[in-house]
């Protein structure tokens, strides 16, 4: 069936149509006919298949309401969306809102919001009416609300408090014991009245009952009613709270303790494998008992205590943190943490309602690159659903949303300092540099003075602050975006690059670092570089006027002629400007393009650490764990085209040890597959500029090697 279901709809109903029993099999109406397990037809399959249907044959309609409005949530959302083809579907989907099970009431209620036809609006007035569970309320709420229904009446503060009341005399999940509710930061409303902390206290049980870190839709109304300096400061409480408590290990006093104890049996351990196994072991010989203390003492630290995932739900009233809060702590979970795939999925899910810029920007690279498969498909779905309510490519929400760093189009960050305005603007470095009222240059902001306001102090400390971290990571961010830009041959319509580019105050800092082609009709017809003072240079130091029609595109030594590339190198040398990455350096190497695999440094030595090292700091990631832990390659993923630039090796394990390596070959796929099952692509489809800095990434790795080595297959793990 998972063939079939592959085909066009033409090619799969017809068949269907006349063997029913299969889809009947599939759905659990009759009994497997399969005589081995793993050959039984799946649910799954039978729904996919009803898709291809013109229309639902009438007897399967009802098993599908069943999952449609079932407590398994597996194909709940798949069945829903089946059934939305039959007219009238709202009034099947009311039918569970008279369900005595709690989970059914919420199912059919949101199915009744996302179906959107005010005909449900009486029904969902009549539950709220007398529905007394606080989960089931929430859900109705949020529904009304979307369906356009007025719901302030529910969110007065006094109606809040009454809701928070009623809630909190039930008993808060057991999950949630180690949750300090005095640390909750006192806060105000909108009008800077203070919030009753028990309407808080309430939120967060609430939100932890709801179990959606995305977020729900009258949480996030919630959270809109307080003040914005309020919404700042509980969504950082509450995910720094999230984090502790979830990465939460042993004291150095219980670690040096356990590994006192524990060292000098291993210590006699490793010296027994030194004596029996000396080939293997000849390094632990030497070893010191200080130096397994230490071995165990950073063992016992890296052990978690606990976890805080089963209370995620709290992560839905993060939607106001400041988006450089939120990507410094994600950015340093995600690179300590990494294993912890459902921790990071939920973070990202519960900021990813945010439309603050450094938050997408974050997002964005997460989509395009990540070592963990599932977090950077995660990241994909939400951007697009970033895209989809903003109306844009995921290109254009790129472009639109890149951060300034609280720059002004003059490329100048103002700071209202008490009496004396301070402004900060970013050097050739892209560093910022302070200047005082005067414009001379100064290291830091001054001490205050007597009758400066202490508030505006403070914002003008914290702007610059969060300025310097905002900007380190704009920098990062845009270079990885305008490398890969420049691999895909990605073109700009020239008005877009224009407003969303050019003048932009950081991003005209690093496109001064690169070269630019205009392209019309498929001809080049201007190539330059912008300067700091907004011209845009050719080679003649000729200012170019762009057409609005026309398009734009990054240069490369691939698309330009010899006396070009050499010309734009020197241009680059007599300005003084350093390219922001290498883009007139690497040629379209000279190999048979009918092959699939590069193997012409096949057999180069060297060690498991240099290689991770090199490829890391390149930007390539750890291939997915193998059998036994095992891996056999290094990946760059190129969102924009979908490819996959694999450079392979003899492999290594995870947690991983400094063994002998050896550099196999550089490979392209579109679907990431085992590495000894590939679907390599041949050469000649994969774009030109791809495969010049791809094939220049493999050379640079076995420049860091030993050299060849003719024995190369005898120094390999297996």
């Amino acid at each position: 069936m998972a063939y079939v279901v592959s085909r066009k709809p033409e090619q799969v109903w017809p068949f269907f149509s006349q063997h029913t029993d299969y889809i009947a099999e599939a759905l659990n109406l009759m009994p497997n006919q399969s005589e081995h397990r793993y050959r039984q037809f799946e649910t799954s399959q039978g729904i996919e298949v009803l898709s291809r249907f013109p229309t639902i044959p009438a007897q399967f309609v009802p098993r599908i309401m069943e999952l449609a409005l079932g407590e398994n949530k597996t194909h709940r959302v798949s069945a829903q969306k089946l059934l939305e083809t039959l007219p009238n579907i709202h009034l099947s989907a009311q039918e569970g809102l008279t369900s005595s099970k709690q989970e059914i009431r919420v199912t059919a209620i949101e199915w009744l919001a996302r179906l959107n036809n005010p005909d449900s609006l009486p029904a969902l007035n009549a539950l709220l009416k007398k529905e007394k569970r606080e989960v089931v309320r929430a859900a109705l709420l949020t529904a009304l609300e979307q369906l356009g229904e007025d719901i302030s009446s529910y969110l007065s503060p006094k109606t809040l408090l009454a809701e928070a009341e009623k809630g909190l005399k039930a008993k808060p999940p057991a999950s949630l014991a180690w949750f300090n509710f005095e640390a909750i930061p006192a806060l105000t409303w909108e009008n800077k009245k203070a919030v009753d902390p028990a309407i808080i206290r309430w939120w967060i049980i609430l939100a932890v009952k709801l179990k959606m870190p995305g977020g729900n839709a009258l949480l996030q109304r919630y959270i809109s009613l307080l003040c914005v300096d309020s919404q700042h400061k509980l969504s950082s409480f509450i995910l720094h709270t999230f984090v502790a408590q979830d990465i939460k290990g042993p004291t150095l006093e219980e670690a040096m303790a356990e590994a006192q104890q524990n060292a000098p049996s291993r210590l006699t351990q490793y010296k027994d494998w030194a004596k029996r196994y000396p080939e293997y072991y000849a390094k632990y010989e030497t070893y010191t008992l200080e130096q397994v203390v230490e071995e165990i003492k950073n063992e016992v630290l890296r052990r978690y205590l606990g976890s805080a995932i089963s209370d995620k739900g709290m992560l839905a009233l993060i939607c106001g943190i400041e988006g450089h809060i939120a990507v410094s702590v994600l950015r340093n979970y995600m690179r300590d943490h990494y294993q912890r795939r459902a921790q990071i999925e939920a973070m990202i899910d519960a900021v990813a309602s945010s439309n603050d810029p450094i938050i997408i920007q974050l997002l964005l690279s997460l989509s395009r690159r990540y070592r963990t498969a599932s977090v950077q498909e995660k990241a994909r779905n939400l951007v697009t659903q970033i895209a989809e309510r903003n109306g844009w490519s995921a290109d254009e929400l790129a472009d639109r949303t890149i951060p300034t760093a609280g720059f002004d189009d003059s490329g100048t960050l103002v700071l209202e300092y008490g009496e004396r305005t301070f402004t900060a603007k970013m050097d050739a470095k892209q560093k910022i540099v302070l200047f005082n009222p005067e414009g001379k240059e100064v290291k830091s902001l001054p001490a205050a003075r007597k009758n400066d306001d202490p508030e505006l102090i403070k914002e003008a400390k914290k702007l610059f602050t969060s300025s310097k971290k905002e900007l380190k990571q704009v920098i990062e961010l845009q270079s990885v975006r305008l490398y890969e830009a420049m691999c895909a041959q990605r073109q700009w319509l020239s008005a877009d690059w224009q407003e969303y580019i050019l003048a932009h105050p950081i991003m005209h800092k690093l496109i001064e670092q690169l070269v630019w082609q205009e392209v019309k009709e498929g001809e080049v017809i201007n190539t330059f570089r912008p300067s700091d003072d907004g011209a845009l240079l050719n080679l003649e130091d000729d200012e170019v006027t762009l057409q609005n029609d026309s398009l734009i595109q990054l240069a490369h030594a691939a698309l330009v002629n010899e006396d070009e590339r050499k010309a734009w190198i020197a241009h680059f040398k007599d300005y003084k400007v350093k390219f922001l990455f290498s883009q007139m350096e690497h040629k379209i190497p000279d190999l048979d393009l009918t092959q699939t695999e590069v193997e012409d440094r096949k057999g180069w030595i060297t060690d498991t650490f240099t290689l991770r090292g090199i490829l890391t700091k390149m930007g390539y990631q750890r291939g997915p764990a193998e059998d036994g832990g095992s891996f056999s390659h290094y990946y760059k993923f190129f969102s924009s085209l979908n490819y996959y630039v694999n450079i392979g090796f003899s492999g290594s394990y995870v947690p991983e040890e400094n063994i002998p390596a050896v550099l196999f070959d550089l490979s392209f796929e579109k679907d990431q597959q085992n590495y000894w099952d590939r679907n390599n692509i041949e050469l000649k489809q994969v774009p030109p500029i791809l495969l010049a800095e791809s094939y220049a990434d493999y050379l640079k790795v076995a420049e860091a090697c030993a050299g060849f080595d003719p024995e190369w297959e005898k120094k390999t793990p297996w």
